[in-house]
């Protein structure tokens, strides 16, 4: 099977609208989810609306997340790469993982095991800066190549 940019991008999109049909399943399913996962520990009441309110204040930076992903990878696949509004895309996507970590930051309180998910967003959203000032500059060449003959 030869592997070439188009299978790429399909299965990058395949991937998404599982990622969408998971979290959506995840956010519909979350209190039955962590009932159960609270009766194995020595997790409380508390403790399981703790896990909630992580899980759905969350929900909100991954679920804009997994749109805005949609939305570049669609860009990608008409051909418009290097474009401004993937700069844009880029630069909201890294600060959404910055809100997941931060969100996870928090709930180190209750559980402290959510200080790795906070770092790994943390720096996810590091490569994702980093990657948004390339495309950056990339569009300023891009352009400029545009208006030379």
């Amino acid at each position: 099977m030869n592997w070439n940019r188009d299978k790429s991008v399909r299965l990058s999109k395949c991937c998404i609208y599982l990622f969408m049909v998971a979290y959506v399943l995840i956010c519909i399913f979350a209190p039955q989810i962590f009932k159960w996962l609270v009766s194995f520990g020595t997790g409380s009441e508390i403790q399981l609306k703790y896990f909630l309110a992580t899980v759905y204040t969350g929900a909100v930076p991954a679920g804009l997340a997994l749109w805005d992903l949609r939305k570049l990878l669609k860009n990608i696949s008409s051909g418009d790469v290097f474009i401004e509004n993937n700069v844009s895309v880029l630069r909201r996507l890294s600060w959404y993982c910055i809100a997941a970590g931060l969100i996870c930051l928090v709930s180190t309180i209750y559980y402290p095991l959510f200080l790795v998910i906070s770092v790994a967003a943390a720096f996810i959203g590091l490569i994702l800066r980093v990657v948004k000032n390339v495309f950056a500059q990339a569009v300023l060449i891009k352009d400029e190549n545009d208006f030379t003959i």
